[in-house]
């Protein structure tokens, strides 16, 4: 095992022709234009070992991802993992591989970040073609506030912010 990396790692998952299953990407994409030096932004596809390598070894790990659960389009959740990870009742990733398989996954091999959190955003369309729908375009804009303010450097003494 080697030393975590600086910084945390944000890991946006979709499919990029899906529609709602770019989502994560979206989250990603946007991030890198509103936040400064430190975190690192990765676009990934939901493949369990791709998941795994990018997070194996690191600090402290965000991922963004669509999930289908029956709620209402947009509806936004945030799960830290601390143990093996339990999605909501009836949730399904809209991947081959859920995350909470990826996880169980990660555990069994000796393969987690220390610190894992997981935006995840209510799918309404994640059939072939470009564009969110409106309400989940609504939820990545607030997924990407909170992960902007998330992701800010603690204030140093007198309460300045050091980036």
């Amino acid at each position: 095992m080697s030393e975590p990396r600086a910084g945390p790692l944000v890991l946006g998952v979709g499919t990029e022709h899906r529609h709602d299953d770019r989502c994560g990407l979206d989250v990603v994409r946007a991030l890198r234009v509103r936040v400064g030096v430190g975190p690192r932004l990765v676009e990934a596809s939901a493949d369990a070992a791709e998941l795994l390598d990018l997070w194996e070894d690191e600090e402290r790990v965000y991922v963004i991802d669509a999930v289908r659960s029956g709620d209402p389009p947009g509806t936004r959740q945030v799960l830290e993992v601390v143990g093996d990870l339990a999605p909501p009742a009836g949730a399904t990733s809209t991947h081959g591989l859920s995350l909470g398989e990826a996880v169980s996954l990660g555990r069994a091999l000796g393969r987690m970040p220390r610190r894992l959190t997981l935006y995840t955003i209510e799918a309404a369309d994640v059939t072939m073609g470009d564009g969110l729908s409106p309400a989940v375009a609504v939820s990545v804009e607030r997924v990407v506030d909170a992960l902007v303010t998330e992701l800010e450097p603690a204030p140093g003494p007198g309460g300045i912010r050091h980036a």
